[in-house]
């Protein structure tokens, strides 16, 4: 047997075992099948007219056999029926070695060890036809009895992926028929890409999600499985149960390959750490530069972690259905459990530790541990959350050790003298702050800095990222190749336009940022987004520019942190562009609440207990998705002036114009439970810091993460810490009730509310305050105070009627008179907020009469 063609044919196998449910629910009865298929349904169907979808399976490779980049019709063992169609279609009942590996495979990716009899029974009546795919998160949510599912369309980061509610079922063969002549398409297109085998592999995979993530897998029970999850964890299960059988001299045996008790997989984890400290080093007098400069720093740590991911395959020889999971700075790859292979990874993890720790003397680190051994019972649905909490200990564990295994052979760890000596030598970077200038140049402002190597890299990077849509990683730097960054031992990751895309036998890899019509390469969503100066700004450019160029110098540059500020004071009056107030940035920093326990509690027992890896790749991969893609389309669309740090995993870092901050951020949260069916176990919480332009970026950033801190360390989490208070979301919309309130008096001419009034309501608010937390006496001074505030400041009599502030009086009483009422109690702690918004919002503007706020 040909070991590289029988790998090749396991991965094709198992990647398309199933294809045939996706091509039958988008015909009637037997159309698409041929004759000769059909007199085959007695060898593919464990029983006459059950699983009949295997014959779509065994169609589609006879339909479009010369599309894929290996002969499928190929024999590759003595068996004459070891073929790539054969090992995909009988996976239901098999009859050789390599058909039971699809089968085991296809078994344990469900995390079950049986036939799907109510999968057979959907199919006798036809109702797999009617069933769509149930939201992964809606499962067991709150007893309601409610289905959140997805429409059937291609994967988009937009509004149309989100869940609904079900009302009725109906038939939905024309959906899938539309889909599938789609997805045939975009097949056949991809076989330009077969000289590359991983590449049409990684290729064919985003092609299958853009297709089949909404498609479930099975319809028993509760269908929140998508074919796509289903179809590659079988793969990579296939992989790893293939090698570990051919090296253990096993391949031959069915028994061996049935054998559930054999600890056959090894899951290999990656944990970058370090992260926060790195992107946010940068120097307190580089502002102006920050923007250009997290970003690129973001997107080079992500880099890393997707070359460590390509290195690792390579190097075992496995594939990019190999990688389980890969988001958040972790990735979660299944390979087989052999020596071989761990003291491959042994070596592979020292020279990644080695050049990280040479490089930034030890401030980031790849943590990779292989020591996660499990066997097919332990993929069973009622242990997979027991391997799950193991890869977390054993993560945990690595991150406390890191570098250890360059200690144990005598690396000298000890690397200030060498950087102490070189900063005496060459003087500081004056962006980083941390390592030696050695090169000089000019910046954007005119002025001469000498930065490290680090940083004019990074510079380069920030440039860019701008303009390109691809990145790949290849074994060493290609001709013609500018836009190149070499890490590790000669690796490097490259970025390119659509158009310079030339893939070579030297690349590892392609992936696209987003989906791009007309280019099949692999996609993986990259949260990128930056304000850049559009054409269409050009009137309000010179208003508020930092740096002293033409617009047409400045077009498509990243707008600095000071011109993002400074555009939310601009205004129109009159056919007239005006700019006053006080400019500040805001610093979102959120994440989800309790995401290690989601996959063990938050969803309910019930999940936890019937959780596969398949399941848990299907809940990775949609909560990457919301924060990497669909969030990254919201700001391009609706909040061009926001500024992407990072987002990807389960969190995310922005930066913008103060109040566009605070409306991205309940945005956010809104479209997030939306997205999660309002599952009262999946929160978001987050921290939102105000500062000056001119204020270090990295000390905001900072700031937000404490604010975040203190909204996760509050009751039941899902909450928010804005103005240094931490309020739940649910009161955002009374509190923006008050602020518009707040705003109509303090603008309006009819109003005698003034800021002198604001700020004497802030002593109001701080007494009611005091007296809810500590129950003081004297608190409940406000209830008289303010009222006698508001009768002789705010209300004009005049004949003995109510000339002004009558809704001023009405509203502000209505406080005053409900304050021992629960929800206004709430109300009064946190009504600060609108009124500190307010404040901020007209600082240094003319109001009514002239007065400035």
């Amino acid at each position: 047997m040909d070991f590289e063609k029988a790998k090749k044919a396991v991965i094709v196998a198992s990647i398309f075992h199933d294809i045939g449910k996706f091509w039958q629910r988008a015909v009637r009865g037997n159309e698409g099948l041929s004759h000769s298929t059909l007199a085959l349904e007695s060898e593919l169907c464990p029983e006459f007219g059950k699983y009949r979808h295997v014959l779509w399976t065994s169609e589609f490779f006879e339909s479009f056999e010369k599309f894929f980049p290996i002969d499928v019709s190929e024999k590759l063992t003595d068996e004459a029926l070891d073929n790539v169609k054969n090992l995909s279609a009988r996976h239901h009942k098999p009859s050789t070695p390599l058909h039971y590996i699809i089968q085991q495979a296809d078994w344990l990716s469900s995390g079950m060890d049986r036939v799907k009899t109510a999968d057979a029974q959907d199919e006798e009546i036809g109702a797999f036809r009617e069933k769509k795919l149930i939201s992964i998160f809606s499962y067991d949510m709150s007893g309601n009895g409610k289905n959140w599912v997805y429409n059937l369309t291609t994967l988009k980061p937009t509004d149309d992926v989100f869940p609904f509610e079900e009302k009725e079922r109906v038939d939905l063969t024309g959906e899938y028929a539309r889909l599938w002549v789609q997805f045939i398409e975009d097949f056949k297109n991809a076989s330009v890409l077969g000289k590359h085998f991983n590449i049409w592999v990684g290729s064919i995979l985003s092609i299958l999600e853009r297709y089949t993530w909404c498609i479930p897998s099975s319809t028993k029970d509760v269908p929140d499985v998508s074919l796509y999850d289903h179809l590659k964890t079988t793969s990579a299960i296939a992989l790893a149960l293939f090698y570990y059988h051919h090296a253990t001299h096993s391949l031959n045996s069915i028994d061996n390959i049935k054998d559930k008790k054999a600890k056959k997989f090894l899951f290999i984890v990656g944990d970058l750490s370090g992260i926060q400290d790195f992107i946010y080093s940068l120097s307190i007098t580089n502002v102006k530069g920050a923007s250009k400069i997290l970003r690129a720093r973001s997107f080079y740590l992500q880099a890393i972690v997707e070359m460590g991911v390509y290195y690792i395959l390579n190097a075992l020889g496995l594939s990019p259905v190999s990688v389980i999971m890969n988001a958040g700075g972790r990735f979660i790859i299944l390979a087989p459990n052999l020596d071989t292979v761990k003291e491959k990874l042994k070596e592979i993890e020292r020279r990644i530790s080695k050049w990280l720790f040479d490089e930034f003397n030890g401030k980031i680190s790849l943590n990779i541990t292989y020591d996660v051994e499990v066997s097919g019972e332990d993929l069973m649905q009622d242990k997979f959350r027991n391997v799950l909490q193991e890869i977390q200990l054993s993560a945990e564990r690595k991150k406390r050790r890191k570098f250890f295994e360059l200690f144990g052979e005598g690396h000298n760890g000890f690397v200030l003298d060498k950087l102490y000596n070189e900063l005496r030598r060459n003087g500081h970077c004056q962006i980083c702050d941390e390592n030696p200038g050695v090169k000089s140049l000019v910046d954007e402002t005119g002025e001469a800095i000498k930065i490290c190597r680090q940083c004019d890299t990074f510079l380069n990077l920030g440039r860019w990222l701008i303009e390109s849509e691809a990145v790949s990683y290849t074994t060493g730097k290609i001709p013609g190749v500018n836009k190149s960054v070499e890490v590790f031992e000669g690796l490097h990751f490259n970025l390119h336009k659509l158009h310079e895309i030339n893939v070579t036998e030297d690349y590892y890899y392609i992936e696209l940022f987003k989906i791009e019509e007309g280019f099949l390469y692999p996609v993986k969503f990259l949260a990128n987004y930056v304000p850049v100066w559009r054409m269409e700004e050009e009137e309000i450019f010179n208003h508020v520019r930092e740096i002293e160029q033409t617009f047409d110098k400045a077009a498509n540059r990243v707008k600095t942190f000071g011109e993002i500020a400074e555009v939310g004071l601009v205004e129109r009056r009159n056919g007239e562009i005006t700019k006053e107030g006080k400019a500040m940035l805001g610093i979102l920093k959120a994440d989800v609440d309790n995401l290690g326990s989601i996959f063990s509690s938050e969803l309910g027992e019930e999940f936890a207990k019937h959780l596969s890896i398949s399941k848990y790749v299907t809940l990775s991969r949609n909560m990457d998705f919301y924060f990497a893609g669909y969030l990254n389309h919201l700001l391009e669309e609706k909040y061009k002036n926001v500024y992407v740090v990072y987002s990807g995993g389960d969190d995310l870092v922005l930066v913008g114009e103060w109040k566009d901050i605070i409306e991205v951020a309940e945005k956010i949260y809104k479209k997030f439970r939306e997205f999660t069916t309002w599952n009262r176990g999946i929160t978001l919480s987050a921290g939102i810091a105000l500062i000056g332009p001119r204020y270090p970026i990295n000390r905001g950033i900072l700031m937000a993460d404490e604010f975040l801190e203190k909204s996760k360390g509050s009751e039941g989490k899902d909450s928010l810490t804005i103005f240094n208070t931490t309020v739940k979301w649910k009161l955002l919309p009374k509190l923006w009730e008050w602020r518009s309130y707040f705003e109509k008096w303090l603008t309006s001419t009819e109003s005698k509310v003034k800021t002198t009034f604001m700020h004497r309501l802030l002593t109001y608010q701080r007494m009611a305050k005091d007296y809810y937390e500590t129950k003081n006496p004297n608190g409940l001074r406000f209830t008289y105070l303010l009222k006698y505030d508001v009768a002789r400041n705010i209300v004009e009599r005049k004949g003995g009627r109510i000339v002004k502030g009558e809704e001023e009086m009405s509203k502000l009483f209505e406080l005053v008179e409900n304050n021992l009422k629960e929800e206004y109690k709430e109300l009064w702690i946190a009504l600060h907020i609108p009124i500190f918004y307010v404040l901020y919002k007209y600082r240094g503007k003319k109001l009514k009469g002239g007065q400035n706020g």
